[in-house]
């Protein structure tokens, strides 16, 4: 049986810094998934789809597991500084250590970076 990474696209606006928020679930139960004892969890933007090294990696942002890691819950914030980038599409991934210290790719997608029109 293979395990595929599931796809969600995500829209920013340049310059922004709200929270990018993804609570992951069991496949078989459909329930949160439990991340107690869970580490390092880390979204990347990249120019490219397929990187094999950091060079074209626009940012990276370490997430902040909810306060019950019960609720399968993890946030990123991009910075001001993260987000302001060249309007267009780019790629992204999230990721986490499980609780063997397996890497556990768990969302991947194209990353919109919009224009803003506030120029504050």
């Amino acid at each position: 049986m293979a395990l595929e990474t599931p796809v969600i696209n995500i829209t920013y606006k340049r310059g922004d810094s709200w929270a990018i928020i993804f609570v992951l679930t069991d496949a078989t139960t459909g329930l949160p998934l439990d991340l107690t004892g869970y580490t390092l969890p880390v979204l990347a933007v990249n120019e490219e789809s397929a990187p094999t090294d950091t060079v074209n990696e626009l940012f990276n942002v370490a997430g902040v597991f909810d306060g019950d890691r019960a609720t399968g819950r993890i946030s990123f914030s991009p910075t001001i500084t993260d987000s302001d980038q060249t309007p267009g599409t780019y790629f992204y991934d999230a990721q986490v250590l499980n609780l063997t210290g397996g890497k556990m790719t768990f969302v991947e997608g194209d990353f919109a970076i919009t224009q803003d029109r506030a120029k504050d």
